[in-house]
């Protein structure tokens, strides 16, 4: 025998009725998450194609590593450079590839040599990096002595 929970429970289900899903209604349904699935899929890209505009410019030094000592007088520093329209040091324009990777020739003196690196991406949001390096070859020196040709010698 049944409760009367029970009894009152299939009376209330009686009342309830489920319609049929016609061809009509199933494609509408189909259409609804189609756009629905390609709304997500265009805002998940925007959201991730935005995280890199939201980290700004990054500047990248491979060689040589902060504080290096040269021992000769003229070293090519070489780097990559992310999400930046101008990449400069000091000062100067520095040209890259595609990809952003740079490389510059520098003269270095004896002693401590600082360089700043600064970019500027199209935000106009600026970073910096700066590279000591220093310089343990001397400066070439000139001789006053008269060779045969009458010219100093180096």
């Amino acid at each position: 025998m049944r409760s009367r929970r029970t009894l009152r429970r299939d009376k209330e289900l009686e009342h309830i009725t489920i319609m049929p899903l016609t061809r009509t209604t199933t494609i509408r349904l189909l259409q609804i998450l189609g756009i629905l699935l390609l709304s997500g899929l265009i805002i998940a890209y925007a959201i991730w194609r935005s995280f890199n505009y939201a980290r700004g410019p990054v500047i990248e030094i491979y060689y040589p590593a902060n504080g290096s000592s040269a021992t000769s007088s003229d070293l090519t520093i070489r780097g990559r450079a992310l999400r930046i329209n101008a990449l400069f040091l000091n000062g100067n324009t520095v040209s890259m590839d595609q990809e952003g990777n740079w490389s510059e020739t520098v003269i270095v003196f004896p002693g401590l040599n600082k360089l700043l690196l600064t970019a500027t991406d199209q935000f106009g949001r600026n970073t910096e990096r700066e590279l000591d390096l220093v310089g343990l070859a001397g400066l070439p020196t000139y001789s006053n002595q008269a060779t045969s040709t009458g010219a100093p010698q180096m």
